[in-house]
This record gives structure tokens, sequence and C-alpha cells, in this order.
């Protein structure tokens, strides 16, 4: 504790320019896999809820080391192509096999690898230098490099943040959860190299299995293949939206009995709002107070009137029809806090009325951020583009539930049932439009 004591007053200057190193080398060519930044990051995060570090100046220099190191990676790929990897990255574990999967994964996923590999250890180290070899278009390139180093800086630096606040509470779960990651991820690995290996052996069962299931059963079997068929909205995307609503619906119900019955999740409530008590700062709140209001209410609204706008420009009745119908679930909100008719917690931090379950802000976070995800899908094939409102939409979904908990308006209930609630809707509203769409279609 005492070294700790005469180190730790040093990393308030110090510390910035070691995390900007440690991220650099990480995702620059051949130091990749012997860096670790992703840790260096975390560790940022506990030193900035200690207070040696500032929060806001971390998520930056780590977000300008990821993308100057990715930059450095790309550029020397590109100036010395493959052969130069070859003869000498072996002395840095860069070896042809790394380099081949990486190449795969490139050509499958292409620009979104730069994004993906920030995420996953070993592209990390390798996807810009597969960019480069491959001289994949350098504002392409760029974009999807800021936006993984961005997104990445924040999730990890958080993480630490979090963790450094609520250490005694999570202390006790940590070995529990420890080895719960460990299992999942080692089941995870397994899955997908079984699968990837026997990818033809299992295209020849299920063919086996489609003929001998037509044979004996083609009527019942026909319209079971059927629902899973893609590019008509009676095939997979009906299944696939049922499925999802029933899946957010029984979320829900899920929801309200350990609610009513006082099971986990209730008391889960309580533990969560002392656990964000101990995590109020000035500074959190200011950012909190301004995601709430402004990512809240506003940025929904204003969303939502975009693209009603867009869509009446470009006379997309049925997907404007669609909007007005997720919208409208003003009324259905309505009627479910008036159901439940829970109490707000006590100690708001910003005035907040009516009934607490289940919460507005999360409720239409989902609903209208959802059905932007939906209608970029629908509507446009850039990749880019996609990507950008999918991982924007997940972000502020997420500030806003976490916002409302932070400034003690909510429960963590009240969110989640939000969110499951207005997944639900949003289901049932997309399900209702494409029918009723089709069978005018269809009709003479």
């Amino acid at each position: 504790m005492d070294i700790l004591k005469l180190i730790l007053p040093h990393f308030n200057h110090w510390g910035y320019y070691l995390l900007f190193l440690m991220t650099f080398l990480e995702t620059s060519a051949f130091l990749g896999l012997l860096v670790p930044g992703e840790s260096v990051v975390v560790i940022a995060g506990l030193l900035a809820a200690r207070g040696t570090l500032d929060l806001g100046d971390a998520i930056w220099v780590a977000s300008l080391g990821a993308i100057f190191g990715d930059t450095t990676g790309y550029f020397i790929g590109r100036r010395f192509g493959e052969g130069f990897f070859l003869k000498y990255g072996r002395r840095f574990f860069f070896n042809k096999e790394y380099l081949d999967d990486t190449k795969l994964f490139f050509e499958k996923h292409g620009g979104k690898t730069v994004f993906l590999g920030r995420f996953m250890s070993w592209l990390r180290a390798f996807a810009p230098v597969v960019a480069g070899i491959s001289k994949m278009n350098y504002p392409r390139f760029l974009f999807f490099n800021v936006a993984g180093g961005i997104v990445w800086a924040v999730v990890f630096t958080l993480l630490g943040y979090f963790v450094g606040n609520s250490w005694e509470m999570i202390r006790g779960y940590l070995g529990r959860f420890a080895v719960f990651a460990f299992i999942c991820s080692a089941v995870a690995v397994f899955l997908y190299f079984f699968l990837t290996k026997r990818r033809r052996l299992i295209r020849e069962k299920t063919g086996w299995i489609d003929g001998q299931l037509s044979s004996r059963m083609p009527g019942t079997w026909a319209f079971i293949k059927a629902r899973f068929s893609a590019g008509e909205w009676y095939g997979v995307s009906l299944t696939t939206g049922i499925l999802l609503l029933v899946f957010t619906l029984y979320s829900f119900g899920e929801i309200v009995e350990d609610l009513v019955d006082k099971e986990t999740l209730f008391y889960l409530d309580f533990r969560i709002q002392h656990f964000m008590e101990r995590i109020i700062t000035p500074d959190a709140t200011g950012l909190m107070v301004d995601v709430t209001n402004f990512g809240g209410v506003y940025l929904v609204a204003f969303v939502a009137g975009a693209a009603a706008l867009y869509l009446l420009h470009k006379r997309r009745w049925w997907e404007l029809f669609t909007l007005f119908w997720v919208v409208g679930g003003e009324t259905m909100l309505f009627l479910l806090k008036h159901l439940f008719q829970r109490p707000r917690p006590t100690g708001q931090l910003v005035a907040a009325y009516g009934y607490s379950f289940p919460s507005g802000h999360a409720f239409f976070a989902v609903a209208v951020y959802g059905f932007l995800i939906y209608l970029t899908w629908k509507l446009t094939n850039n990749g880019a583009l996609k990507l950008t409102i999918f991982t924007a939409s997940i972000l502020l979904i997420l500030l806003i539930g976490i916002s409302r908990i932070y400034l003690n308006v909510h429960w963590l209930t009240d969110v989640l049932g939000g969110y499951a609630a207005g997944f639900s809707w949003l289901a049932f509203c997309v399900i209702m439009a494409n029918t009723i769409k089709q069978y005018y279609k269809k009709s003479p």
C-alpha cells in the first residue's frame, strides 16, 4: 500500500502517456499479441474511479491510441505487403495461420472486420495489417477504425470505472461470474470451430433429413419449411417476428412476476439503487441529466419526426403507417402504468411524475430506435450506415436506461420492463403492418 501511495500520484500526468502508448502498440503491427492494451484500458477506468485519472480524458486518450495504432498497422501492411510479414513476423508470433484466418474473416465481413476486430484479441492485432495488404480504401478503413476505437475505449474504460466504484459489492460474486464466463466462452469457441469444420457434413445430413421428411410427411413438412423460407413476409420474416414477440412478452411476464411476488429482481432493485448512490459524482450527474433530457424525450421525438418526414418524402406509406402505430404506444404505456401503479423511488436527482413501472423513457427508446434499426436494415444496403445506426441506437437505448436508474427516478425493473414492453410493442406493430400489407397485395 505504501508503494501504491508513492506511485499513484504520478499517474495523474504520466498515466495518460502510458495509456496512449499501450493502446497504440496493441493494435500496431507485430506487437499486438504482446501488449495487454485492453487490460490497461480497464485499469485506467479503475484509476479514474479512484480520482487519479479523469474519466473523460482516459476515454479519449485510449481512443486516440487505438485509432493511431490501427492506422500504423494499416499503412505498414499497405507499404510492405504480405511477404514482409511472413518473413519477419514470426519473431513476434505473426504467423501465416493467423494471417490467413484474418484474410478469410476480412473477405467474409469486409470493412466491418476492422470494427469487429477491435473486440477480438487475435483479430485486433491483424485486421489493420490485412486491411492495408488488401489495399482497402483508406476513408472507409478510417470510418470503421474510428468507430471501433471509440466504442472499445468507452466500453472498457467504463467497465473499469464502475468496477472500481463497486468492488465491495461484486467481490463476492467475481469468482462465480468468472467461472460462468469461462464456461460460456469455452462452449462458444468449441461450437464455432466444431460447426465450421463440419459444415459440409452438416449440410449433407440436413439434406438427407429434408428428403426423408419430404417423402414421409410432404404437406406438413412443406408448411414448416415455408415458415423458414427467405424472401417473403410469410416465411422466415414472420416466423422471426413472432418468436421475438413471444420472447419479449415472456420476458415482460417474468419481470412482472418477480416484481409482484417480490423475488430476485425485486431485491436487486435495492442493490442497484445502493450501488448507484455510491458512484454519484457532480460530473456524472450532469452527464446523466443531459442524457435523460436531450437523449430521452427530445431526441426520440426528433428521430421519430425525422423518420416520418423521410418516409413521407419517399412515399413509403406502409413504413409510415408502422411508425404511427409505434408512436401510438403512448396509450399502451399509460394503461400499463395505471395497471401496476408502482411508486417511484424516493430521493430523486431530477423531478419525475406519475407511476414508475414500466419506464416510459426505456419503452420509447427501444420502440423508436428499434424501428430506426428496422427501417435502416429494410431500406438500405449500405453496410457502414447499418452498423452506425445499429451501434448508435443500442448505445442510446442503454444510456437512457442507465440514466433513469442513476437519477433514481426508476428502479432497475422499471427500465427492464420498459425495454421488454417497448420491444414487444415494436414487434407487434411491425408484424401487424406487414401482415396487413401482404393481405392487401394478394387480394384482387
